[in-house]
């Protein structure tokens, strides 16, 4: 916190020096759950124009601050199943099916907007969400107004406006495993032309997993936030919102348990073939686990974003967006007991510009707009112990070369400790730059066409070098860019800082019409594309996982909206087929030039995916609100006859030491057709329904109880659709009992989350020894006070 005031004063002088645009308006608020009192009258911001949400020609969803506390949504990563085809993934979100299962190279396939601004980097979504307006959800390639790295959707997360009148509201949240919340908020109008808005946030837990070794339990929460935001009228016509943003993480990484394990009981190791496989249900705490120490995460966020725009008259308005990040990260990632990846003072530094011009007479509405963007890992170290298993029998060649750091005796598996590899940052990043225009032109009363286009150029470097070393023998202390500590060799040195930039370049474009059924009822259709970037991996790779290339989709969507009985009733439905090409998959391959695995990035895949989605929200009298979404998903790879077989594929480490005892080595890098397969993270079915009541108590207050109930059918977390690595169907129902005061000012509320006590994995890795996850949290429940004047 003590550098908040150096921030607030750089973010002024950056805001007034870069200049960059955004939306004409400000984004939605909601004092009160919007959808509750009224979904077709929400105003959003999704194509950067004020348009009601009943009469948006997209497919999204707008979920409220209040909305989230019912459903007990403390960060960005909890939003899962708050609306249809949201899930997470391995760097951020996944929706209909599209996400990242690699968290080592790549974009996310979602794009992550804060008040207008993109955000590139997962670890962000760990933080609180706290004090917020709105969080918008597209579903579908944006293209053309977003740009870059959109091709499944966009979450644009918009935090509080200043009030106009004097205000503070709070609330504390005490829960099972001693969790401790306290939020609270101040509105300060300092005079008509100016205003703030001041928000801190805290939250701390003992965790729900115990320590196994480590020096605390795991899935523990030590997060802390602050926000001032400011909104200062310079006129009638010109209004500058500026927010300055702390956050930070202290919390513990999740426990990983192996889930299952392989055993090959016909295997012939003097010949190099497995036999039949079998796997074993039998979920332990990892191999390993015990053995590590240090669990701890600790980032720091500093991010400020400003918007100022400018009414030139009723019909033209600029605005001018700008924004700055800066994410610090010195702790652990992740530890597995065979896995581990460390940072030391690895930094990342964003900024962006956008400048949009909206001019909305008559029958024409435009928007036009230019785009930079830059984001840059200018210094840090990131340190990865890369152990390596291997199944029973198998693993008694490692156990008899007196290498395994767990012996797996019987069924159980043998780990070893690998490698240890140094990636040392030098400026690795990508600069993007875009113009974008889309506008509506009305050819009928009630009958409107679109059109839109954007043009991008990137360049994307890999400055860094990598390091890789025998396995355990690198610690935080004795750690350096180009030396294995203790031996006079490396087992590989790459050098990338010199390394000529990528260069990519697109075109995405987007058409449709929209016609007024009645007043009440838009109908339209669409065609749009998208692209997510491509990018460069290391040199120390094999020649073919090097670089990889931008992915493109193409989606073809209608739906309709209404708004009826008078604003009590919203429904909309959607359906839609989205094509992609060079669809950019994470895999596992053995790198020859180092005997080691690797995750990298390729364009292998054409996939196609289809379905219908139908949302509701009505309100049949005043006391009583229900809300809902149904989604239909068909999520499955076209096209890749040569994916990574990780099952059936043996380990380097294993072949390098089996021939020494006169053994044939076993395949490696074998690859499976997985064409026709599901997507990962891509429920057929999903659904939510959310209802409550609010009995008047007249004098005394108000009681109100809700429900919220979420459904989604089995899926898949990989391309291979392994049978190891399904998650079974499975439901979460949230409970909250809710009492108000008649002023409304003090209230007190009960809840339980995810009340079933599902174990929902949220991570599983399939390997030719095992299987291994991590889980949500379990059942939750607590009290929250609240208080607002």
């Amino acid at each position: 916190m003590k550098h908040f005031s150096f921030l607030f004063i750089g973010a002024s002088v950056a805001a007034l020096s870069f200049p960059a645009l955004a939306q004409d308006v400000a984004p939605p608020q909601a004092e009160t759950d919007m959808a509750d009192n009224y979904g077709g009258d929400i105003i959003v911001t999704a194509q950067k124009t004020s348009e009601k949400l009943s009469k948006a020609p997209v497919a999204i969803s707008v979920v409220s601050q209040d909305s989230l506390n019912r459903q007990g949504v403390d960060s960005a990563a909890a939003l899962t199943s708050t609306v249809p085809g949201l899930q997470s993934s391995q760097n951020g979100f996944a929706i209909r099916g599209i996400g990242s299962n690699n968290s080592f190279s790549g974009y996310s396939t979602v794009a992550t907007q804060i008040d207008g601004i993109y955000d590139p980097s997962a670890a962000v979504l760990t933080l609180g969400l706290f004090d917020l307006g709105s969080v918008e959800v597209l579903r579908g390639p944006q293209g053309t107004v977003y740009g870059r790295n959109a091709t499944a959707g966009v979450v644009n997360i918009n935090t509080a406006d200043p009030g106009k009148d004097l205000g503070f509201n709070a609330d504390i949240q005490y829960g099972r495993f001693n969790e401790v919340r306290a939020r609270a908020a101040v509105d300060l109008p300092i005079s008509d032309a100016f205003a703030l808005r001041i928000a801190a946030y805290r939250q701390v837990d003992d965790g729900f997993e115990g320590k196994y070794g480590a020096r605390q339990n795991y899935n523990k929460t030590d997060q802390a936030g602050l926000r001032v935001n400011s909104i200062l009228r310079l006129g009638d016509s010109l209004t500058w919102r500026l927010s300055l943003n702390y956050g930070e993480n202290k919390g513990t990484i999740p426990l990983t348990y192996m889930r299952s394990r392989n055993v090959y009981p016909d295997a012939n190791i003097a010949a190099g073939t497995f036999g039949p496989i079998q796997t074993i249900y039998d979920e332990v705490v990892n191999p390993g686990q015990d053995l590590v120490t240090d669990n701890q995460m600790d980032l720091k966020y500093y991010a400020a974003r400003s918007r100022l725009t400018w009414q030139a008259t009723d019909a033209l308005s600029l605005t001018y967006l700008a924004g700055y990040s800066v994410l610090k990260n010195n702790g652990v990632d992740a530890a597995t007991g065979v896995f581990t990846q460390q940072n030391i003072n690895r930094r990342t530094e964003t900024q962006s510009h956008e400048v949009n011009v909206n001019y909305n007479a008559g029958r024409f509405d435009l928007v036009l707009g230019g785009f930079l963007y830059q984001d840059k890992q200018p210094s840090g170290t990131r340190l990865l112990h890369a152990g390596d298993t291997a199944p029973a029998p198998f693993g008694s060649i490692l156990n008899a070369a007196g290498i395994a750091k767990v012996a797996g005796t019987g069924n159980n598996i043998t780990t070893i400790s690998g490698v240890d590899v140094v990636t040392s940052y030098r400026g690795q990043g990508t600069k993007s730059q875009a113009v974008f225009g889309q506008g509506t032109y009305e050819l009928a009363p009630g009958l409107k066409i679109l059109g839109g286009v954007r043009s991008t150029w990137e360049q994307v470097n890999q400055r860094n070098i990598e390091l890789v070393c025998p396995g355990d023998t690198i610690t935080l202390e004795n750690i350096t860019p180009t030396t294995c500590p203790g031996i006079p060799f490396v087992y590989a040195l790459t050098d990338d800082t010199n390394r000529p930039e990528a260069k990519f370049s697109n075109v995405s474009w987007k058409a449709g019409v929209n016609y007024e059924l009645t007043p009440e009822t838009l109908a339209y259709a669409s065609v749009g594309t998208g692209f997510r970037g491509g990018g460069l991996e290391a040199t120390g790779n094999a020649p073919e996982f090097r670089e990889y290339q931008p992915e493109t989709v193409t989606n073809y969507e209608i739906g309709v909206r209404s708004s009826l009985m008078g604003g009590k009733l919203y429904l909309a439905a959607t359906a839609f087929n989205m094509d992609y090409k060079d669809l950019q998959v994470s895999s596992i391959v053995l790198n020859p030039l180092t005997n080691q695995v690797s995750a990298v990035t390729t364009n292998a895949a054409t996939a196609r995916l289809r379905g219908i989605e139908l949302e509701a929200i009505i309100r049949p009298t005043s006391n009583d609100r229900i809300s809902g979404f149904v989604s239909y998903l068909d999520a499955k790879i076209r096209s890749f006859p040569t994916a990574s077989d990780n099952l059936n594929s043996g380990s380097g480490n294993y072949n390098g030491v089996t021939g020494a005892f006169g053994n044939l080595p076993l395949p490696t890098n074998v690859v499976r057709d997985v064409s026709g397969n599901e997507l990962p993270n891509a429920p057929k079915w999903s659904a939510r329904v959310s209802y409550a009541h609010i009995f008047d108590l007249g004098g005394a207050g108000s009681l109100t109880p809700s429900v919220d109930f979420y459904v989604q059918s089995r899926t898949f977390s990989d391309i291979q659709n392994y049978a190891q690595s399904r998650r079974a169907s499975y439901t979460k129902t949230d409970l909250n009992l809710r009492y108000e005061t008649e002023d409304g000012q003090l209230s007190i509320t009960g809840f339980v989350n995810n009340l079933e006590d599902e174990r929902v994995a949220n991570n599983l890795v399939t390997v030719w020894s095992s299987t291994t996850a991590n889980y949500d949290p379990p059942r939750t429940y607590g009290v929250r006070l609240g208080m607002q004047f």
